[in-house]
């Protein structure tokens, strides 16, 4: 039974070993790197083939000749592994090493046919029993060193590239069953009466033939999907149907903090609370991946940094809207002169045809003519308008020439009270200006300069406090004067003005007045419209 189950083996070993030869000639890419791979599976079937014929040998020179021929396999299999390793990692094997390594096969292969002249590769070959020599041993550490430089060029290579996978286990465990095998036949620490390495080779052609087919580790298209999926600035996340990440790249795990294992839950918990910063914006895609029967597999989601482009946009916004504000205010320049050449060269023509008149009544009465005491009195009143008229249009237009262009409230309001010659104006203000209330400069400068227009015209007064408070969520404005009030509030168009501007920046305004008591504005403006 056991010799049924060793010749199972052995043609196991030597089955494998031919398909992936073929399947690797006509598949696979023509390279050193799968060239190396198919000597190694043909000396592999050199070193299996004559074991199954062992049991048959009736004489001892046949048994000698079907030793000769594996060891043509074991001769050789040590140089092509490390061979193969080393193209497979895209290391270098030294112009050198190339003629003395195989050198090396070749001289332990001459002495194993001229052992009967020396007796060094056996001190003895019986039917029964072997007795190795010093260039056996010799020869086997040559070997066990050939693939265990191999497999450390394997290991450095994955570690380097961070892809210490599937891949790399089923390579490095194919080569080391048969090496831990041998190696503990030879030591006699299993004494099975047969050498254990070849039916070890079944199992190990097998994981090359997984290898092979299952993840194409030969495949270039592999190779440099895996350079891509590394090296692209997308972040790309892997799960499979269990919900499990099964492969991310290294933007996706500076972004995410993701790592093969984690669940996809979590990942989408993470990007959640990502995209919810102000400083980081991503745009997620997810493709959700079916077998052929509709069923799912996983899927992939795929992270694009897009804070750059809102960092383009929120700057084409600002841009825009800074030269909005300067039209604007090109504008209001251009309708200010407008108003200031006709307006005000009509007013005061009209106040020097006044003067003139009175001049001219004034001399008539000096003549002895009697005038009309109330005409000269509508004479001086008329003049007293006409100058004041004048004097309110300069104010106005000055001050609409320069309201917009405060970028601090407190630039507007210190401007506005520094102004005025006709009243004086206090200012206080409450807590720390800054550009985040910048947005409110506007509204309050016209605000308070309509209150001054209102008291000049209507109140009378002599003096304004102005009280601006500044707070974390709103910012808060007090103006009163000394003037004359008024029982009744009627909002003309100067208070329904600021009622409008106070109302589009969502907050609110509310006015006080009593006879005698002065005027009163409070306004509410929120920071966060």
């Amino acid at each position: 039974m056991a010799g049924i189950l060793l010749q199972s083996a052995y043609l196991g070993a030597i089955g494998f070993s031919f398909c992936t030869c073929v399947w690797l000639m006509l598949k696979a890419d023509r390279n050193r790197t799968t060239r190396a791979f198919i000597v190694c599976q043909i000396l592999i079937m050199i070193w299996c083939l004559p074991q199954l014929f062992l049991a048959f040998a009736v004489t001892l020179e046949m048994k000698y000749v079907l030793y000769g021929i594996s060891y043509m396999g074991i001769s050789f299999i040590g140089p092509c592994w490390l061979e193969f390793s080393c193209c497979y990692c895209g290391k270098k094997i030294p112009l050198w090493a190339k003629w003395v390594l195989p050198a090396i096969a070749v001289f332990d292969y001459i002495m194993f046919w001229t052992n009967g002249l020396h007796h060094f590769f056996y001190r003895s070959f019986g039917f029964d029993q072997v007795v190795y020599g010093p260039v056996f041993y010799v020869h086997m550490t040559y070997a066990y060193g050939c693939v265990i430089l191999g497999m450390a060029a394997v290991i450095s290579s994955l570690k380097q590239r961070d892809s210490m996978g599937i891949h790399g286990a089923v390579l490095i465990l194919a080569a080391a069953l048969p090496l831990v095998f041998n190696m503990l036949y030879l030591s006699g620490a299993i004494r099975a009466g047969f050498d254990l390495t070849p039916p070890v080779f079944a199992l190990s052609s097998f994981l090359m033939v997984l290898a092979v087919f299952r993840y194409d580790f030969l495949d270039i298209n592999v190779v440099a999907s895996q350079h891509i999926f590394a090296s692209i600035a997308e972040g790309v996340v892997i799960y499979n149907r269990r919900g499990r990440v099964t492969c991310c790249n290294e933007a996706a795990g500076r972004w995410l903090e993701v790592k093969s294992g984690d669940d996809y839950d979590m990942v989408r918990k993470e990007l959640h609370n990502n995209q919810e910063k102000e400083n980081q914006k991503v745009q997620a895609k997810e493709y959700p991946l079916y077998d052929r029967r509709g069923r799912s597999m996983g899927g992939v989601l795929v992270l694009t940094d897009v804070g750059e482009y809102y960092e383009l946009l929120r700057q084409s916004r600002e841009l825009a809207v800074s030269e909005q504000r300067l039209a604007i205010e090109q504008e209001r320049n251009r309708i200010a002169q407008e108003v200031h050449d006709t307006t005000g060269h009509t007013l005061t023509m009209i106040q020097s045809l006044i003067k003139l008149i009175r001049i001219h009544c004034e001399e008539e009465e000096k003549k002895g003519k009697t005038m009309e005491p109330e005409l000269m009195e509508y004479l001086y009143q008329a003049q007293e308008l006409a100058s004041g008229g004048i004097r309110e249009l300069r104010w106005s237009i000055n001050h609409m020439k320069q309201g917009d262009s405060c970028e601090l409230v407190t630039q507007g309001v210190y401007q506005l009270a520094a102004s005025v010659k006709e009243i004086d104006v206090e200012v206080e203000i409450q807590g720390q200006d800054g550009p985040e209330y910048s947005h409110l400069s506007a509204v309050v400068y016209q605000c308070l300069r309509e209150a001054i227009t209102n008291c000049l015209k209507y109140a009378h007064g002599s003096h304004m406090d102005v009280i601006v408070k500044f707070a974390q969520a709103e910012v808060n404005v007090y103006i009163f004067d000394d003037g004359q009030g008024c029982g009744s509030i009627k909002a003309h168009n100067g208070l329904s003005g600021m009622e409008s501007r106070v109302k589009d920046a969502g907050g609110r305004i509310r006015f006080l007045s009593a006879e005698g008591e002065g005027f009163q504005i409070y306004l509410e403006l929120p920071v966060k419209h």
